[in-house]
This record gives structure tokens, sequence and C-alpha cells, in this order.
């Protein structure tokens, strides 16, 4: 078992106090959109994303019907339980390198630090979803019977936020690692069920994809807790548009193909920077296939349709860079996954053994925190991607903003 790392329990300490002053932040503000995601509700009846809004709202009703209160409750709690569950994680596994580069993805946990709009997104119910299904996976008790109240949990998200449908692959990634050839029927009959299940709820919240009617009653039912612009911006608003419409009402379809070359290239360096950690851990990493019911081949190739799974999102809306962060961040707990089950290997050559040494050595662990913390924060660039959005220098940026408050 490794050491207790200390590093991680301030990691996630930092993380979990800047995610409650970001929502009391937001909810103080009444943010329109990171405080008004929450909130879409029933209370014109069912529509897309609108479960955990209708909670929040049914909560209220026990804290004398403040809802800011009970948004700021629930989210919060929420936020704990996924650094706590995180930390689970990632508690046993020896950290090297590779793992502390992983950890300071710009996409990753600093994402939301850094991009200041992105806030506490719904996707945090899926992430922390993910690693208590990883941690199940992990447990000596573990059998494929375990699965079904998982996926039945899975649909249930997608009522919260139907993008996680488009990262569904992810849940069968891991289980290749510990189906015997003898459960490979019950296996893929769990796999049938689990995808037709999505499919299913997908066409249903497609016809449920809201209107102005369910945007104007969320509104009114929100009362003085409504966010700013409710009825006219937010993803409230958004209910009343059509989904290939921005909240501008503005077609948005195929709007990626009319970026300039700046801005093409500047993202496509933000993704690439953002991946540096995942390819440094693909040059020193290997998986032994030996004991496994799938060998590497099926497994690239299921790696590579994981990607393209989640193709659509990208055609249909501008959230880029928050498409890549769910990427990042399953990718993350799934190599974590690995690496505490010891599934997986770093190759130990010279190289990688210099490099370790080096960069986690008494003289140099600080400095390289420091330079980890840098590669973290370095560069913004907004959540979402078109025609126009710049990569900027974060430090730059800062320094212009104090310059201009004098």
């Amino acid at each position: 078992m490794a050491k207790k790392n200390y590093f991680l329990q301030i990691f996630f300490i930092f993380l979990s106090l800047f995610s409650l002053f970001k929502l009391y932040d937001n909810s103080a503000g009444h943010d329109a959109w990171q405080y008004g995601e929450w909130l879409i509700n029933y209370q014109y009846g069912f529509v897309r994303r609108g479960l955990v809004g209708e909670i929040i709202f049914l909560f209220s009703n026990l804290l004398e019907n403040n809802i800011q209160i009970a948004f700021l409750i629930m989210i919060s709690s929420v936020c704990i339980l996924y650094y706590y569950f995180s930390y689970q994680l990632l508690k046993q596994i020896k950290f090297n390198f590779i793992h502390y580069f992983i950890l300071f993805s710009p996409l990753f946990y600093f994402f939301f630090v850094v991009i200041s709009k992105v806030g506490v997104k719904k996707e945090i119910l899926l992430y922390l979803f993910y690693i208590i299904y990883l941690l199940n996976l992990s447990s000596k008790n573990y059998n494929l019977s375990n699965n079904w109240k998982y996926f039945l949990t899975y649909f249930l998200l997608l009522f919260n936020h139907e993008v996680a449908f488009f990262y569904l692959p992810y849940l069968i990634l891991p289980l290749l690692f510990v189906i015997k050839k003898n459960n490979l029927r019950n296996f893929i009959f769990q796999i049938f069920f689990l995808g037709a299940g999505s499919l299913l709820i997908i066409i249903i919240l497609y016809y449920n994809k809201g209107s102005l009617e369910h945007t104007l009653s969320i509104c009114r039912s929100l009362e003085s807790y409504a966010p700013m612009k409710c009825d006219w911006w937010g993803p409230i608003y958004a209910l009343s548009n059509d989904l290939f419409v921005n909240n501008e009402n503005v077609p948005n379809l195929f709007f990626y193909l009319t970026g300039d070359f700046n801005t093409n290239i500047s993202f496509a360096f933000y993704i690439f920077y953002s991946f540096i950690p995942i390819i440094i851990f693909l040059n020193f990493s290997y998986i032994n296939f030996e004991n496994l019911t799938i060998n590497k081949n099926i497994f690239l190739y299921l790696c590579i349709l994981t990607f393209l799974f989640s193709l659509p999102l990208f055609h249909m809306t501008e959230d880029w860079s928050r498409w890549f962060s769910i990427h990042i961040h399953l990718i993350s707990f799934f190599i974590f996954y690995l690496y505490k089950n010891k599934l997986i290997h770093n190759n130990k050559s010279p190289k990688f053994i210099k490099i370790d040494d080096f960069l986690l050595g008494k003289k140099f662990k600080n400095y390289f925190m420091i330079i980890l913390f840098i590669f973290a924060t370095a560069f913004h660039h907004h959540h979402f991607f078109f025609k126009g959005v710049k990569l900027e220098f974060t430090y730059y940026k800062i320094f212009k903003k104090i310059e201009n408050s004098f």
C-alpha cells in the first residue's frame, strides 16, 4: 500500500473550498448559467434536464421555499462527495511524475478553476457516479450482477443532462478488465440493455426538449430566486430554442466551419496542450493482455469508438472545451482505476526512472509542483468554440484586469 499522500489531501481540500466559494458566489449573483442550469424543474411538466432542479425545488419546501439555500446545500454536498471519492480512488496509488502530470491537465480538476465561466456544471454528477462505479469494480466482492444498479443509476443521470449519453462507452471499457469468458453472454446482454435503455431515454428526452411555456413557467416557479435574465438568457431560456439554434436565436448548424485560421489553430493547440499528460502516459505505460478476455487490438478499437461516440456533441453544440474536459476527466479516472488495480504498468526503463527520480527527488519536487501549477493555469480558453474566440495567457489577462482597475 502506498504511503499516505498529504499532497492529495491538501489538493482536494483546496478544490473543495474553491468549489464551495464558487457555488456561493454564483448563487448570490443568481448567475444565469452556473446557477440557473441546476434549477430547470418540472413545474410545467416533464422536460429534459429537469430532474435535479425538481429535487432542489421540492427540497426547498423544507426550507421555507428558499431555493437558493436548497441549491447550496445539495450541490455543495455533491462537490464534497466528488472530491472525497476522488481521493478514495487515488489514495492507494504510489504516485510517479505521470500521475502528477495527469492531475494538473488544464482540462481536468483545474478546468473550472481557470475558466471562471465554467463553474460547477451538471457533469459533476457523471464524474461522481463514474468514480463510485470504478470503486465498485475494484471491490473484492464484485460480481457482474452488481452492474444492474449502476446501469439504472446511469439512466437517471440522463434525466439530469443528456450529455451523459455521449460518454456511455466509458462504462463498458473498465468492464473489459473484469469479465471472464464464462460471463460473456451475461455481459453482452447487460451491454445491450444499457445501450437500448439509454437510447430509449434519449428519444423520450428529444420529444420533451422544452418550449417557451416551460421557460416562462420555470422562471415564475423560482420567483425571487430565479437566475438573472431567466426568460431570455441561459440554460432555462435554451429550453425554448430549437436544438440547432443558440441562445442568441442564431442557427448554429456547422458553426465550426466558420472559424478563422487563428481560432482553429489556437483551439487545436489548447486541446493538444491539455492532452500532453495523457500522451506522456501512453509513452511510458503498457497493459498486459495475457490474462484478459480481450486483446490489444480490440481494446484499441473500443477506445477509438469511445471518442467517435461523442462526435455528435461537437456537431450540435459549441461547448467544445467542456466536451473535451469530460473526456479528460473520464479517461483520467479510468487510468487511475487501472493503476489502482495494477492492471497497467510503467515500463520502468532507465529513461523513466531517471526522469521520475529527478522530478520527484527532494531537491526538485517543490519546483516540479510549481511548474505543474503553471502548466495547468497558463492558458485561458473559453469553454465554447466558434469564430473569434481567442486563446489567452491567464497571467497576462489577470495583470490587465488589475491594471485596468486602477
